[in-house]
């Protein structure tokens, strides 16, 4: 337990040795401060004047602010998550120092979820602003507390589900660079996916002149492939709970694609130790 401790204090420190750690929480503080002002200046010109906007009447705050700016806040990760799993491990390697780090007398879990812990406490250290925005939005409006719980709860567990993969992906590259261009590379086609899949027919997309057998075996794998691409998307299960609504399945959607890809971190690392003997 103290290795664990001794390396997320060590990783998360080294964030702050660099300008890595000051430049990520700034840009990320400023972008989603930016999207903040606009959300703010947007619902005040839809609330003066709502039939300009095909509104009947003044919108829902909540539905019409503050759920998508937190939404937006868990989306900056696609671009800013790269930099921070980016040298978990690839760096290590890239150093050569990762035979010595397998050579301590750490276990695996230690290491990894040292790592991925100290990844997640930056995480909060970016999310700083988010609770700024929350306060000046919590004295100004009537927000349901169950909103502003559950939309941090969205943000921070969308931001844990991305460091995850991009540990996973850490463990594979060999550099650094090479880690944040897959890992982006990663997010930004999840997000393209779910993007698209929204404009995706119900409908069956195989022509009405093919048999039935081959119109019912289109038909299966386009609705497996249309439930794939509206769900597997990071930011697809925070539309609710950063609503207010909180519903099991996207609990639990966090919780699983996250353990699956440290379980994919332990098996990569247990490759790695196989095949170097160590």
């Amino acid at each position: 337990m103290r290795a664990f401790f001794a390396i997320a204090k060590r990783e998360f420190f080294s964030y702050f040795v660099t300008p890595i750690g000051y430049v990520v929480t700034a840009v990320y503080v400023a972008i989603t401060g930016i999207g903040f002002l606009a959300s703010f200046i947007y619902y005040a010109r839809i609330s003066q004047s709502p039939a300009a906007y095909q509104y009947p009447g003044v919108p829902d705050f909540e539905e019409t602010m503050l759920s998508p700016f937190l939404v937006f806040c868990g989306q900056v990760m696609i671009f800013l998550g790269p930099l921070i799993t980016m040298r978990l491990l690839a760096e290590e390697r890239h150093r050569g120092s990762m035979e010595l780090l397998l050579s301590y007398p750490v276990r695996d879990a230690e290491i990894i979820f040292g790592k991925y812990v100290a990844a997640l406490a930056l995480l909060v250290v970016m999310m700083g602003g988010i609770f700024v925005h929350l306060c000046i939005v919590a004295w100004f409006a009537t927000v349901e507390p169950a909103v502003l719980v559950l939309g941090v709860l969205a943000v921070f567990l969308m931001g844990a589900a991305f460091v995850s993969v991009g540990l996973f992906i850490s463990a594979l590259a060999k550099n650094p660079i090479t880690s944040a261009t897959t890992t982006f590379g990663a997010f930004f086609i999840s997000y393209i996916l779910g993007a698209v899949g929204k404009d995706l027919s119900e409908a069956n997309p195989a022509p009405a002149t093919w048999s039935d057998q081959a119109r019912t075996i289109v038909g299966f794998f386009y609705r497996v492939f249309r439930r794939l691409v509206l769900d597997l998307p990071l930011d697809a299960h925070a539309q609710q709970m950063t609503q207010g609504v909180l519903q099991l399945e996207d609990i639990v959607y966090y919780g699983v694609l996250t353990a699956f890809f440290l379980f994919l971190t332990f098996r990569v690392f247990e490759t790695r130790k196989w095949r170097t003997g160590v």
